[in-house]
């Protein structure tokens, strides 16, 4: 999720143009990072360390770690760890970065400052977002004060990264006690807790959720849709009741509701956590002991 929210960042900072992220998203699964970029990044190494050992491998036939390691640049345990990150998604975006001639590494370490700076992160939580860590990621884009919220929402996007797009990523959640949407398909769950949860669209967005998991072209957000988008609701909620069952609380899934038209969501404060894929976004809605109402509004004529 890294490279989607950190290169959409550099998009929207005019660094990268909308196709050259698109092109590096698609070629990092062609890439192998260099142990002497992860050492760099680590600050296990200074760059003319790592450049140095690079221009020896040039006329040695050794591979980076060793010779870093005889050089004392390295030891032999902190070249294992570097060697377990090579897979890691935010190596494999700066490398390709750089492969790409996009940025360099001087370029991308300003760029994160300025992120973390924008975003209001601290170190530790910068390393979060560097983790590769989806939990870890999730937790950074959510109010600090609900454990069930967390948790909940922890669940829906993972759900949604497994079933219906690996390239979604999400932004910061809010807290509001009003949200309108063009749509919206929710479930309650009952019991030890009052929960409701659900997907709030903008015009055809929910299709992103309905076509996918029914595995169906919907034209438009319908109540075929809207079922859709309730049986994918009812999956994140099943997991979330198990897994609140394992710790001994005793809740209870409910029936879906559907809004085919324009509604407004009202009550005490809920979450609303924005999804967002390519050029769509979605609102995944949560309340927990804390209710709201749904309304259709009438247009006129």
């Amino acid at each position: 999720m890294f490279d989607q929210i950190f290169g959409n960042y550099l998009v929207s900072s005019g660094f990268l143009t909308p196709d050259q992220l698109d092109d590096v998203i698609e070629a990092e699964s062609q890439v192998r990072v260099k142990l002497g970029l992860i050492a760099v990044t680590e600050k296990l190494m200074t760059k003319e360390q790592a450049d140095e050992v690079n221009k020896l491998q040039a006329v040695m036939d050794k591979r980076f770690g060793d010779i870093a390691v005889e050089k004392g640049y390295l030891t032999d345990e902190q070249v294992g760890r570097l060697l377990k990150k090579q897979g890691n998604i935010y190596m494999l975006f700066v490398q390709t970065l750089i492969d790409k001639n996009l940025l360099d590494l001087d370029e991308i370490d300003m760029l994160l400052e300025r992120y973390k700076s924008a975003e209001g992160f601290s170190d530790s939580e910068m390393d979060d977002l560097t983790s590769g860590d989806i939990d870890r990621v999730i937790s950074l884009y959510l109010p600090e004060n609900n454990e069930l919220g967390i948790k909940h929402c922890g669940i829906a996007i993972r759900t949604f990264l497994r079933l219906i797009s690996s390239s979604a990523y999400v932004s910061k959640a809010y807290m509001v006690n009003e949200l309108v949407a063009d749509n919206f398909a929710t479930q309650p769950i009952e019991g030890d807790h009052s929960i409701k949860a659900g997907f709030a669209g903008v015009k055809n967005g929910l299709l992103m959720i309905a076509n996918p998991f029914a595995q169906e072209e919907f034209e438009r957000v319908d109540l075929d849709a809207l079922d859709a988008v309730g049986e994918f609701i009812n999956c994140i909620n099943g997991m979330f009741a198990s897994q609140l069952s394992n710790e001994g609380v005793d809740v209870d899934m409910q029936v879906p509701a559907f809004y085919e038209n324009r509604c407004r969501l009202s009550g005490s404060e809920f979450i609303v956590f924005p999804i967002h894929l390519g050029h769509q976004v979605l609102n995944f809605v949560l309340s927990i002991d804390s209710d709201f109402q749904v309304e259709e509004i009438q247009t006129e004529g």
